[in-house]
């Protein structure tokens, strides 16, 4: 089963997705994955970590984002440098539903 979490035990739902392929190597591409409204205390997040039967791959450039001041939500980006590493994530993907 494939889950994505902030903490150990705390399933996310992923509101928003989207890749983003490098200009100068196609084989660079970028993932922005978007959860508006995290289960996780916000004050213990360290990381990001997706899970499924193949491992887990873990994130840890994650932003707050906010709209006229108000939190909206968090944003974890996610860089892949090799199509063996966009492989995977596209694999993970597909096993959580967002493929």
């Amino acid at each position: 089963m494939a889950v994505a979490q902030f903490l150990e035990g705390i399933n996310e739902e992923i509101t928003d997705i989207r890749v983003m392929a490098s200009k100068y190597d196609t084989s660079r591409k970028t993932a922005l994955i978007y959860i508006a409204q995290p289960k996780a205390d916000l004050n213990q997040v360290m990381s990001f970590r997706m899970r499924d039967e193949e491992g887990e791959i873990t994130v840890r450039d994650i932003r707050s984002k906010h709209l006229n001041g108000k939190f909206i939500g968090l944003e974890i980006s996610h860089e892949m440098g090799s199509d063996a590493a966009w492989n995977r994530f596209y694999r993970f993907m597909e096993r959580i539903g967002y493929a």
